[in-house]
């Protein structure tokens, strides 16, 4: 489990998921229209992927790379998941 998130609760989980899902759709790094098509769910199977790789250790980066990598395999890049990393970023800083 990756340090700090030991405590969390299944609220907590499923909140932080949303954040990732929500990071995913709008920045559709992989770009599969999900915006055009009002898709808000085209990315949640991957999001709750990224949790669970966090649950088992890696780090953020590497659970949103291994999720979107067992997806859409060699297609994934460090600047696509550098776009959506930066997204939650800034939707984590205080107002």
């Amino acid at each position: 489990m990756m340090k700090g998130m030991e405590d969390w609760t299944d609220a907590k989980l499923d909140a932080f998921c949303e954040r990732i899902n929500q990071a995913l759709y709008t920045t559709d790094p992989m770009h599969t229209c999900c915006v055009e098509n009002d898709c808000k769910d085209e990315y949640y199977a991957i999001a709750e992927s990224v949790v669970n790789y966090m649950l088992k250790g890696e780090s953020q980066r590497q659970a949103l790379t291994h999720a979107l990598e067992d997806s859409f395999g060699d297609l994934v890049t460090a600047e696509k998941v550098d776009v959506v990393l930066n997204t939650l970023a800034e939707k984590h800083q205080p107002n």
